[in-house]
């Protein structure tokens, strides 16, 4: 009758005895083997039979109470053990491989809400039972402090935890000379990291060396120019170990970063060679308009790059996971493996909406603008006016209140120029709920659809790159009477932001949670939502991913949809391509897709600054000829995507079947053509492996 676990990226767990329990049990087992002494007995007989006692009880622990995890050589206590699903255990025997070959580092970079936390714990667990490591420095985004000591408090209680943060300069010392001078782990935050690197790096003045430094949301490292990326590379460490489920969010000079890290300079070489040598050809290949040998070279040095990193590098899919969880199903997996649960099905839509009329006419002005014209002519970063083009996407109210005066939207005086946040809901109180809806064609989908998934009982996450955005939509929401429950950079108390994810989590009156794609997009588990709205794509396809990531995760047993809001003929619908883009780099980079398709050339990616057709969306048509038959559904989602074709917007692509289709790897085809790409190859490798250590690992800030 023991209970089966389930555990989430945030520490929540349903349904299940928990490893302190188990100690407990050790504790009594141990107590029940104590041998009790007689009145009148001679004291040196009654330890005679203590000592044999204490044997048994070690041998019988031994056999009983310790396993080997995936045939590796770490053991670990029983309890801990056959509460790992498989693919944990195998992420632990991973982690003993890089310590036992003598490799210095490595990454586990497995999908979001599959227990990397769990398996840290679990490996560090069994390193201190056999005595391996001392001391251990562990360091996060301050957000997840408090979730990774629940964890070790859950999982490994034998573990000594202390964490170095808080106002307390006293109080911060105390834990660390702690855990340095006695052994244990040291919980840290990046900011903490980046203040205080030279007394990580110290111990009664003398240099310390931590046996393990562990980065969990590893990406905070992925610019090597980065203050916090130097810091953490100054705090000497005999083993570095990266967690992150998206080691490449950009470009391929992160996971240089990233490895650069871990293996201290001993992996891939400079960046420049690196660049040069691995990120130029396979970038190249990647693009539809790249020749044949382009392409195949890439796809061979793409290669090389794999077998460069697999030894250092573990990452599995959600997809994976299932896959291996129906053939343990179809075979006969052992009585004692514990099965991990079924994720239900996901949805992953585009939703092409129109812009409102005002919005239209406000984007295609600020385009014909002399400044605009100018700006194309010179090598000035656009950043600012894209910036501006994606704030008309969404609402216009998003400029600032002088622009908005200038466009004749309707506002209410405002003495001083101040844009506050204060200041912004006053502006939209003073604005009618209709005339906000019909000022923005991506509101007035928004609304109607929040309006039909709350009648059928359905928990939305609405989430937005702007805090402005989120006024509005809260503004309109609360005028409707909508119980919604919110989260963005403003909240800074932990306590204050687990209240609020409880609330929602427990409280199903709760129809909407709006938060900041940031801030609300990492660390949280919020599995009680079904639907997931993105208001705004971001320029990086991993921050868009991490957000869905927090409902669709182990511990969900509903089917979810997600709904990505982009306007047709925009800015947007670049920005979207180029996500497509960059997503076919990373998984053919990491090896989620040895040859994804290719969509778009790089010339399309270039377009940013022209309004095409609003009315319809080539992508959306692009995609519905690749993808249009291939969607999983039943009739639910069926009658549901009717209703979306109901209302304002052109039509819809599925998101998640992005990559279903590969290209036929592609030959050089002639000798001379093969004997190239196999000298670029063997030249790249030589390369990066007879360099010195990168400058990285000797800097000092």
């Amino acid at each position: 009758g023991s209970k089966q676990v389930v555990f989430c990226r945030n520490g929540s767990q349903a349904d299940q005895k928990t490893p302190n329990e188990s100690a407990k049990k050790r504790t009594t087992r141990r107590e029940k083997t104590q041998p009790e002494s007689k009145p009148g007995e001679d004291p040196e007989d009654c330890l005679e039979k203590v000592e044999e006692k204490l044997v048994t009880l070690a041998l019988d622990q031994e056999a009983d109470d310790s396993v080997d995890v995936a045939e590796s050589g770490l053991h670990l206590y029983r309890e801990m053990h056959d509460r790992l699903f498989e693919h944990q255990k195998e992420g632990v025997a991973f982690l003993y491989r890089l310590y036992q070959e003598g490799r210095k580092g490595g990454i586990l970079a497995d999908d979001m809400g599959l227990g990397k936390t769990i398996q840290i714990i679990a490996f560090l667990s069994g390193m201190f039972d056999a005595q391996l490591v001392r001391s251990v420095l562990l360091v996060m985004p301050v957000t997840l402090v408090n979730n990774w000591k629940q964890e070790f408090a859950n999982w490994a209680p034998g573990i000594r935890v202390k964490v170095f943060h808080g106002t307390s300069k006293k109080e911060r010392s105390q834990h660390l000379h702690q855990i340095q001078t006695a052994k244990g782990v040291l919980l840290t935050s990046y900011q903490m990291t980046l203040a205080n690197w030279q007394q990580l790096s110290s111990c009664d003045q003398q240099a310390f060396i931590w046996d393990y430094l562990i980065l969990d949301e590893a990406h905070k490292i992925k610019s090597p120019s980065a203050k916090t990326t130097k810091a953490v590379c100054a705090i000497p460490a005999r083993n570095r170990v990266l967690l992150t489920g998206t080691p490449v969010q950009n470009n391929l000079q992160e996971l240089w970063s990233l490895f650069d890290f871990a293996c201290q300079g001993k992996l891939l070489g400079t960046a420049k060679t690196f660049k040069m040598e691995y990120e130029n050809p396979i970038t190249r290949a990647r693009e539809k308009d790249a020749t044949l040998g382009e392409k195949a070279l890439g796809l061979k040095i793409a290669e090389s790059l794999m077998s460069l990193i697999q030894p250092h590098f573990l990452r599995r899919s959600k997809g994976e996971i299932q896959k291996l969880r129906l053939d343990q199903l179809t075979g006969s997996p052992s009585s004692n493996a514990l099965e991990i649960p079924s994720l239900p099905r996901k949805n992953d839509f585009i939703l092409w909406v129109y812009l409102s009329p005002v919005q239209e006419e406000i984007y295609r002005n600020f385009l014909s603008l002399d400044h605009i014209k100018e700006l194309l002519m010179t090598t000035r970063s656009p950043l600012a006016e894209l910036t501006i083009l994606k704030k008309l996407c969404d609402h216009p109210r998003l400029l600032s209140s002088q622009a908005c005066l200038q466009l004749g939207l309707e506002t209410s005086s405002q003495e001083d120029g101040e844009e506050d946040q204060v200041g912004l809901m006053q502006e939209i109180q003073n604005v009618s709920e209709k005339v906000l809806i019909q000022e923005s064609g991506k509101l007035t989908f928004l609304i109607a659809l929040l309006e039909k998934l709350r009648e059928e009982g359905h928990q939305t996450l609405v989430f937005s790159l702007s805090r402005k955005m989120l006024d509005i939509i809260e503004c309109i929401l609360t005028q409707r009477r909508v119980k919604l429950v919110r989260i963005d950079g403003t909240v800074t108390c932990l306590l204050e932001r687990e209240k609020r994810v409880k609330d929602f989590q427990e409280d199903r009156s709760y129809s909407v949670f709006l938060l900041t794609t940031q801030v609300g997009g990492v660390g949280l588990t919020l599995t009680a939502a079904t639907r997931v709205v993105i208001f705004d794509p971001s320029w990086n396809p991993a921050t868009d991913m991490q957000a869905v990531d927090r409902v669709y995760r182990i511990g969900q047993k509903e089917n979810v949809v997600i709904y990505r809001l982009i306007t047709c003929g925009t800015v947007e619908e670049k920005i979207y391509r180029r996500q497509v883009f960059k997503d076919s780099l990373i998984r053919q980079s990491t090896g989620d897709k040895k040859n994804p398709y290719r969509y778009f050339t790089k010339q399309e990616l270039r377009e940013l600054f022209v309004l095409t057709d609003t009315t319809r969306s080539l992508t959306q048509l692009q995609l519905e000829s690749l993808h249009g038959t291939q969607r999983n559904t039943d009739a639910t989602l069926d009658e549901h995507i009717a209703f979306l074709y109901s209302l304002e917007m052109f039509g819809i692509s599925d998101h998640d079947l992005m990559y279903t289709s590969e290209t036929n790897q592609e030959e050089a085809d002639d000798d001379e053509g093969h004997q190239y790409i196999q000298n670029r190859v063997h030249k790249a490798q030589e390369m990066v492996q007879n360099q010195p250590l990168s400058q990285s690992t000797d800097i000092l800030l």
